[in-house]
């Protein structure tokens, strides 16, 4: 259970963007259920839907952002969580295409690969 606490150059929950956030959320104050709770919905209402420059960018990086698609948003989630704690890590699979239309629309949809990677 350990390395699901861990920090990585990915999930880089020590960056002062990270831990301010935390605290001005007042997230370390919570018990276990309302953390996970408040900080999902704070990834998925706040942290807009658009695509980051890659998907392998620092948890600190989407949240400057202040967007990404599920791969680097699952990388600030499991940031906020095991920043509080809370042991996280990914799981993923391919999606076909079809699913991404209206999300990547006009020439992007075409360009784009027949199978994407999905995590969450």
């Amino acid at each position: 259970m350990k390395k699901y606490l861990e920090r990585t150059p990915i999930l880089d929950y020590d960056h002062p963007g990270i831990q301010s956030l935390i605290s001005c959320k007042k997230w370390g104050d919570q018990d276990a259920i309302t953390q996970i709770r408040s900080i999902y919905n704070f990834v998925r209402d706040e942290i807009q839907f658009g695509y980051n420059t890659d998907d392998d960018i620092a948890a600190s990086k989407v949240l400057a952002d202040g967007y990404g698609q599920c791969n680097t948003k699952s990388n600030l989630l499991m940031a906020l969580l095991r920043a509080v704690g809370v042991p996280a890590r990914i799981h993923g699979f391919t999606i076909d295409k079809e699913l991404q239309k209206g999300a990547i629309t006009g020439l992007w949809y075409h360009l784009s690969p027949q199978v994407i990677l999905h995590t969450w």
